[in-house]
């Protein structure tokens, strides 16, 4: 009779329709805004995204210290390891399984291509970009996406200034890599103002191309390096020992630990918020706040970088628009953003229906490392 019992428990254990799968999913909570933040935190792509998640939990700490607002931010960090794919994957799993708010991305991405497109439509959330960007309203999926970096022409605009001629000017760029957003207005930039272009070069790791940069990079000419400067590392040695009469300027994708050969012994600039550094903030009704990031980032992790920077901004702008609209609802945190204007610590930003690259285009200065930290090139 037993074994008659246990024969009928398997047989019904084997006939019982599949159980539905539970959604695991979490449920918003009411009054939380749910930020995830998509960083390069491992893998070879630069800059790095530490500086920007040491920013994020230091915006949570001093609003923690003011006190809490009607709405509370949680951020959640993923490290997208330098991965194009990966950060794909993420942002899908962002918008459906982890069920955000909103997205910050703290990575250069080119938002033109079409797997990036498409997968911001889907997503149907709003994405704070970090990193140089053209203006994203006209783009497809633009209605959702907002740059809190300055564009690249706005950067154009502030380095092509210390040059007197295109015909003093030389742009390096790398074999092999993908085209560079900030060279590309650096040159349409010169073609507006000058009517005619810089003498480009592209540079691979053949020693007999390197030594021809060199050679160009002759005393008095500006010489303008395409991405971040940790792609130069072979350049920047050889330049060292033959290129010393130059003035190089770097990318806005600069972060001071990627310098390397162009810390020191070469003149070397780069563009950057103006308020990087105590000294360089007006006295003006914004300068508590910038100080305290200024002051507080510095003590915990050392000099902010722009990144750094960026990231702040991009949670002040969120937490702005979320206690406008409330949490939880991102279609309305996304129309009250193109409703947002704010003083950040990088700058005044302002967007509207058609304006979502919200950078004012002021407050880029140039800077140059000394004494063991950035400082302000006053020089030009």
């Amino acid at each position: 009779m037993r074994a008659l019992a246990i024969a009928v428990l398997v047989l019904t254990a084997c006939v019982r329709p599949p159980q539905p799968i539970a959604d695991v999913s979490p449920t918003p909570e009411p009054g939380y805004l749910d930020v995830t933040a998509l960083l390069d935190l491992s893998g070879d792509r630069a800059p790095r995204g530490d500086a920007q998640r040491n920013a994020l939990a230091l915006w949570n700490d001093l609003a923690q210290a003011r006190g809490r607002g009607p709405v509370r931010i949680r951020v959640n960090v993923v490290d997208v390891g330098g991965s194009d794919a990966r950060m794909l994957i993420e942002l899908r799993r962002a918008a459906v399984e982890g069920r955000a708010d909103a997205v910050i991305v703290g990575a250069p991405v080119s938002f033109g291509t079409p797997a990036f497109s498409d997968a911001v439509q889907a997503a149907e959330l709003p994405i704070l970009m970090t990193m140089p960007l053209d203006e994203p309203a006209t783009e497809r999926g633009g209605r959702w996406v907002f740059a809190i970096a300055p564009t690249p022409e706005q950067i154009a605009r502030r380095v092509v200034v210390i040059t007197p001629s295109p015909l003093d000017t030389l742009v390096i760029t790398a074999e092999g890599r993908p085209a560079d957003a900030e060279v590309g207005a650096i040159l349409r930039e010169w073609r507006r103002t000058a009517r005619t272009y810089p003498q480009e070069l592209r540079v691979d790791r053949r020693d007999e191309v390197i030594q021809a940069a060199v050679r160009l990079a002759s005393p008095g000419r500006r010489v303008h390096l395409a991405g971040p400067p940790r792609y130069w590392t072979m350049l920047g040695a050889a330049l060292k020992q033959g290129g010393r009469g130059a003035t190089y300027v770097l990318s806005y994708l600069t972060d001071h630990s990627d310098l390397g050969e162009f810390r020191d012994g070469l003149d070397a600039v780069w563009p950057a918020p103006l308020h990087l550094t105590l000294a360089a903030i007006p006295p003006n009704s914004t300068a508590s706040a910038r100080r305290q990031f200024v002051q507080s980032f510095a003590d915990r992790h050392g000099p902010p970088t722009a990144h750094a920077v960026a990231a702040y901004d991009a949670l002040s702008a969120l937490a702005l628009a979320a206690e406008r609209s409330g949490a939880d609802d991102r279609e309305r945190l996304r129309e009250q953003l193109e409703l947002t204007t704010f003083a950040g610590i990088a700058t005044t930003y302002a967007f509207s229906v058609s304006r979502h690259a919200g950078h004012s285009g002021e407050d880029l200065a140039l800077y140059r490392w000394s004494g063991g930290a950035p400082v302000l090139d006053t020089r030009r």
